[in-house]
């Protein structure tokens, strides 16, 4: 697994002075900065471009001839404050100059004076995907971002205020040179903070663009990782998920002689009168991860619909007389067990096997609301929302989402130190204690009812079995691959749109393909 540390504003600044101790040349480290950002940016027109003739991805040379049309119009508008990050856009602004057809650099010192041009170079504004025009006037369809950096240290005076005001409301895509500017410390607008389309952050990720209300301002992160500083980052708990190889958390190289029974065996439990589509996508998500079987006990119901979705697996009514299968390695519960009728004696059951299995558990959806605390006998992960982690703890959604990697911790020490996975804007995965991993991937159109059902049944594929060969896999590895790929996978469908604004509806169970 390859992560990048998170750190504060004070880690970022401790890392530069070792480095200028270290006889970095810090103009070499904003040339490097600037250039990158200009690579960065041109790589997002052209992506752009490219989705806008997508209709010709047949005819290559018609494509490119599109592509360096809409290339050679973007005019670029670079806001350059007074310190190093507003230096890290003028550098920018040099690399751009010739590859677009103009760009221009408005300094912002007086930002009363600054709102008044800036006021009148938008006035003009075309739309991105008319970007031809027969006027003379300069008008930008990109704005980058550079007037403030992590070194804002007290709230922006009104007349900052209006101007970012104005640059959220002039309708152009912003991309935000390492913090949208305005942004404080703790991840909120102080008072006021740039809404970057982009947020293209130095170095490695900040603490601030995954706190408070950071979500509505950083629109899609992008990491410049080598700028030149010394190799030693500052190490941090909190630690961002780049990539996960599914090398390290499934077997892939089956020996010839193996057979299904070295590879585990899942019990899903899920499905309940009016939700027993929940336990079809888990149990079609679970297969995804490769172990040798799955089973899956749903309500007596739910059992038709169930069984008559799936094929490889095998499916069986739960009754207080049904016997779990012996060899099971992993058990997933809570996927569409919401209906009322649910017998008591189920629910009891379940928690003596939250307690006393010895094997891997997954408790996701209503299960979170039955699950007993303290210490159990095995591997216990949990898949909380935000609703679902407040409820645990008692307190409200908005409490969790103001310190999610508190919550998390609070979640694990109450379930006996359990994996916690906390869902939503950039997933946390962690226990009580050591690292805590923020997941990147995925996007909006994940919240639809079937994207949890789909991550708990690949997790508990995932579960099925603990070695690869002679190697065990680790937990947090193989959580962080399930919540990866999950997002990934919801990328990857959502990338079909043929343009940037196409609808693209689309539901969980394509998720499954792409796992």
């Amino acid at each position: 697994m390859i992560t990048l540390p998170i750190l504060t504003t004070e880690q970022m600044r401790q890392w530069e002075e070792d480095s200028w101790k270290e006889g970095i040349s810090q103009p070499d480290v904003i040339r490097t900065v600037g250039n990158k950002v200009a690579d960065c940016l041109l790589q997002t027109i052209y992506d752009h471009a490219k989705n806008r003739y997508s209709s010709l991805e047949n005819d290559p040379k018609e494509l490119e001839k599109g592509i360096e049309q809409v290339m050679q119009t973007q005019q670029i508008l670079v806001l350059a404050g007074p310190g190093h990050n507003g230096d890290d856009a003028r550098v920018a602004a040099n690399f751009l100059r010739g590859k677009v057809k103009e760009v221009q650099v408005l300094e912002v010192k007086d930002p009363k004076k600054a709102l008044k041009t800036f006021k009148k170079l938008v006035a003009d504004r075309k739309n991105f995907f008319e970007p031809m025009t027969t006027s003379s006037r300069f008008c930008p369809t990109f704005i980058v971002d550079g007037m403030f950096g992590i070194g804002l240290n007290r709230p922006l005076s009104q007349d900052y205020v209006d101007l970012i005001n104005a640059v959220n409301d002039c309708g152009i895509p912003i991309f935000a040179v390492d913090v949208p500017s305005g942004l404080n410390e703790e991840g909120m607008p102080w008072p006021a903070a740039v809404k970057a389309q982009y947020t293209l952050t130095v170095g490695t990720l900040k603490r601030c663009l995954m706190c408070g209300d950071a979500s509505k301002y950083v629109g899609q992160i992008g990491v410049i990782e080598d700028i030149g500083l010394i190799p030693d980052i500052p190490a941090s708990d909190f630690e961002w998920i780049k990539l996960v190889s599914a090398a390290e958390v499934i077997d892939l190289k089956r020996p010839l002689d193996c057979h299904k029974g070295d590879f585990g065996h899942t019990l899903i439990l899920a499905g309940s009168l009016g939700y027993h589509g929940a336990a079809v996508l888990a149990a079609k998500a679970a297969a995804a991860a490769k172990p040798g079987l799955i089973t899956v006990c749903t309500m007596p119901e739910t059992y038709i619909p169930v069984a008559s979705h799936l094929v490889t697996q095998m499916v069986h009514p739960w009754s207080p007389e049904w016997q779990m299968p012996k060899g099971i390695t992993s058990i997933l519960v809570g996927p569409g067990l919401a209906a009322p009728g649910i017998p008591q004696v189920f629910w009891d059951w379940v928690r003596e096997l939250w307690r006393s299995f010895p094997g891997n558990m997954i408790a996701d959806a209503s299960a979170l609301d039955q699950i007993p605390e303290g210490e159990t006998a095995g591997v216990r992960v949990i898949t909380p929302h935000p609703g679902e982690a407040a409820r645990c703890l008692n307190i409200t959604a908005k409490e969790v989402q103001s310190d999610r990697p508190g919550a998390l911790r609070k979640l694990s020490e109450k379930f006996g130190n359990a994996y916690v996975v906390l869902k939503g804007y950039q997933t946390l995965i962690g226990t009580t204690k050591g690292k805590v991993y923020l997941n990147h991937t995925g996007n909006p159109s994940m919240a639809q009812g079937g994207t949890g059902d789909v991550l708990a049944g690949f997790l508990s594929g995932l579960f099925a079995y603990d070695r690869i060969g002679e190697e065990p896999i680790d937990n947090i590895e193989r959580i962080c691959y399930a919540v990866y790929s999950h997002g990934r996978a919801a990328d990857d469908v959502e990338s079909e749109k043929l343009t940037p604004f196409d609808a693209h509806p689309w539901s969980a169970d394509r998720l499954i393909e792409y796992l």
